[in-house]
């Protein structure tokens, strides 16, 4: 096992295209100062494309949301799961398992490599 740097797995910058892209059709629907309240739907976007993230770290996966954020150390760690729609999960040893958020499961070579060979990769060829 190598030594693990901190690695942040977010939401890509051009998330942030497409909440400013809702605040401008929102635009069209604002007449009147109440109304002008529908702009906390874009808010509510960048909050969670700003706070939204998987971090891996030496003690383990942390899945981060708009609330709060969960631990999985890497001791407890068991495996990976990968539904059929893509989602990334961590299972530890008594079978619970946690979303990751950010990781796709087109999209694991990032957190392969940030783990620095804690979790296998499935595209390597078994020696």
């Amino acid at each position: 096992m190598e030594v693990i740097q901190r690695t942040v797995l977010k939401h890509p910058g051009s998330a942030y295209l497409i909440v400013a892209f809702v605040a401008l059709c929102l635009t069209a629907v604002v007449r009147s100062p109440l109304q002008a309240l529908v702009y906390l739907i874009p808010v509510a976007g960048v909050v969670y494309v700003a706070r939204t993230a998987t971090v891996v770290d030496s003690v383990g996966l942390h899945a981060r949301a708009v609330f709060g954020s969960q631990v999985v150390s890497w001791d407890r760690l068991r495996g990976l799961r990968l539904d059929p729609r893509g989602t990334v999960y961590a299972v530890d040893d008594d079978g619970t398992q946690l979303r990751l958020p950010c990781v796709r499961g087109t999209r694991l070579q990032p957190l392969i490599d940030a783990a620095g060979g804690r979790i296998p990769d499935p595209a390597a060829e078994p020696s």
